[in-house]
């Protein structure tokens, strides 16, 4: 359903969730996410502890919250790639993912640590399984439709996916290296996958 034709009381809900969640990322972001009350976070958004309680069950919540706006972004990103018909290419596709982990780096400038928690609680939730499948297919459709390709779209788009999921880990994980070793690695390592497909 379109933002525009929602009721007024559910889009009205919805930003106030939205409010909530980007005020507790920006306090994450400031403190680190252990050092955030739930009465912190209410005070800052101007409402009572109930009603944060009415949009986040627990305060974990707002990582699920966090996880499922990447991935949103991500998917948006990759089909609006796949249907512009403009720049399907190996360097096109490379370009796109390093926009990512580029926006990746932005949102975890001051706490690498969230970002990662973030990641780790999709992987035990098992949305993080959801947003791989929808990576892939996605992935899949592109790749596939690049001339001389020679392995399967599919296989190709599950290793990008394992490499670009295993870098991204590394470099939250690593706190001596920077968003610049971050994209000069994902760059190396999916140019060297690019070219080994063709």
């Amino acid at each position: 359903m379109k933002e525009q034709t929602r009721p007024l009381r559910i889009r009205q809900k919805l930003n106030t969730k939205n409010d909530i969640a980007r005020i507790a990322f920006s306090l994450f972001s400031q403190h680190g996410y252990d050092r955030v009350s739930v009465e912190m976070i209410a005070a800052a958004s101007g409402i009572s502890r109930a009603t944060f309680f009415n949009y986040f069950a627990r305060k974990d919540l707002l990582l699920d919250e966090l996880a499922a706006v990447r991935a949103e972004r991500v998917k948006g990103m990759l089909e609006e790639f796949r249907t512009s018909g403009k720049n399907i290419t190996p360097e096109g596709l490379l370009n796109l993912i390093l926009q990512i982990c580029a926006e990746n780096a932005r949102i975890s400038l001051t706490s690498k640590k969230l970002l990662l928690e973030a990641v780790f609680k999709q992987m035990s939730s098992g949305s993080l399984m959801a947003a791989r499948d929808h990576f892939i297919v996605a992935l899949s459709e592109i790749l596939g439709a690049m001339p001389g390709q020679k392995s399967s779209a599919k296989k190709r788009a599950e290793t990008m996916f394992s490499l670009f999921l295993g870098t991204m880990l590394e470099w939250l994980m690593r706190e001596d290296v920077s968003e610049s070793w971050l994209v000069k690695t994902m760059r190396l390592r999916l140019q060297l996958l690019l070219e080994a497909a063709q």
